[in-house]
């Protein structure tokens, strides 16, 4: 049996959210569709407007429109990242999520999960685990697709201890589970 004491941080909730909105596999691939879609109309505009004459006479015009295209198909991508983080923080300064934010006892067993505060008991059964996923700070693990315990690996007491959690999870999730990040 694992028993940590900890708190999530606003630090951890804005990592947690940028992992799930922005830098998790699935989004990064949903990302580079989307890419390759606002590249195509970039082009196809591009095409039609040298088709018609416009690139014929560069002008200044021209030249601004073009630029205008590529501003406002591949600028959003870009600051992606920056506006989930935003949003992390804006969720985690709302006092209605004050919860998250509460002092934690996590246990894991070979029976399931328990997580306990002031103001919740939660009991999970490993079946319960639908998706886990582990970056190099963090491991989430989501009993459903709105939701994870978010557990930061800082937390553990000893490389042992760590150990230990990493084999009751791979013990206890299904590789259904483990494979639905990739």
């Amino acid at each position: 049996m694992i028993s940590l004491h900890y708190t999530i941080t606003k630090e951890d909730y804005i990592n947690f959210y940028t992992y799930v909105m922005w830098d998790a596999g699935d989004k990064r691939n949903k990302r580079a569709k989307n890419i390759f879609k606002q590249a195509g109309f970039v082009l196809l505009f591009i095409a039609v407007y040298y088709f018609v004459g416009g690139l014929r006479m560069l002008s200044r015009t021209s030249i601004i429109i073009i630029l205008l295209m590529f501003g406002t198909s591949f600028l959003p991508m870009i600051g992606g990242r920056s506006n989930a983080q935003k949003e992390a923080s804006d969720i985690a300064i709302d006092p209605d999520n004050a919860a998250v934010f509460l002092p934690t006892i996590f246990t894991a067993a070979d029976h399931g999960i328990t997580v306990k505060s002031e103001i919740a008991d939660i009991r999970y059964t490993w079946k319960a685990i639908v998706r886990k996923t582990e970056t190099p700070e963090y491991f989430y693990l989501f009993p459903n697709a709105m939701h994870a315990l978010i557990i930061p690996k800082k937390v553990f007491a000893s490389q042992q201890e760590l150990t230990a959690f990493i084999k009751l999870l791979t013990t206890n999730i299904s590789l259904e589970a483990e494979l639905k990040d990739e």
